[in-house]
């Protein structure tokens, strides 16, 4: 079943308060909006047509920035560089009298998001939670106890063998039993008798 909720926004802590410094907070909505998940999937497209060795990378960084760059809500901690606090304000398109874009006017976002270390909080704090709980709750995470990569071992059996420690004096000690393992290699057939 796809389960629908819509809890409202929050605020994130992005970098504690230092010294005279105040800490970092920003809301974004619960999830991203339908606005914000196409800018990402626009931004991974025009990442991965560039192509080259890093374009997964650079495109799973241009989904994360796109995200973040049509969510924020409000902010705390932020200001410029008199101290004195900004609001977040998108970029403004410079047109001339035809209409035609003629450059673009940076936002205070964009400002936000050519500070790596506010973009990887951002990204820990709300993207990558979002997409594992998006992921969890519709049914697409990674099976606990079955065939796929995210299934995990009971915790009662190892995954390997157990060596014998050569440093532990095998006559003064008891030897415990073998721990259970798995299986790794399948177990040999016996031939069946000729003649029959």
């Amino acid at each position: 079943m796809f389960a629908l909720s819509k809890p409202g926004p929050a605020a994130h802590e992005l970098m504690p308060a230092v010294g005279d410094r105040p800490a970092v907070k920003v809301t974004f909505p619960a999830q991203p909006t339908l606005l914000a998940l196409r800018a990402g999937r626009r931004a991974v497209g025009e990442a991965l047509r560039a192509g080259g060795p890093d374009a997964e990378e650079r495109a799973a960084d241009a989904f994360t920035v796109a995200l973040i760059r049509h969510s924020i809500l409000s902010w705390e901690g932020i200001g410029d560089e008199e101290g004195e606090p900004v609001e977040p304000t998108p970029d403004v398109e410079i047109r001339n009298d035809a209409g035609d874009v003629i450059g673009i006017e940076p936002g205070t976002i964009s400002a936000f998001l050519a500070e790596p270390r506010l973009v990887e909080a951002a990204d820990e704090k709300w993207v990558l939670p979002w997409t594992m709980l998006d992921a969890e709750k519709n049914g697409l995470s990674l099976s606990p106890n079955g065939i796929s990569e995210g299934a995990t071992p009971a915790g009662d059996t190892a995954n390997s063998p157990a060596t014998p420690d050569a440093s532990v004096d095998a006559t003064t000690t008891t030897a415990a039993p073998p721990a259970p393992t798995i299986e790794t290699k399948p177990a040999p057939k016996r031939a069946k008798p000729s003649g029959s």
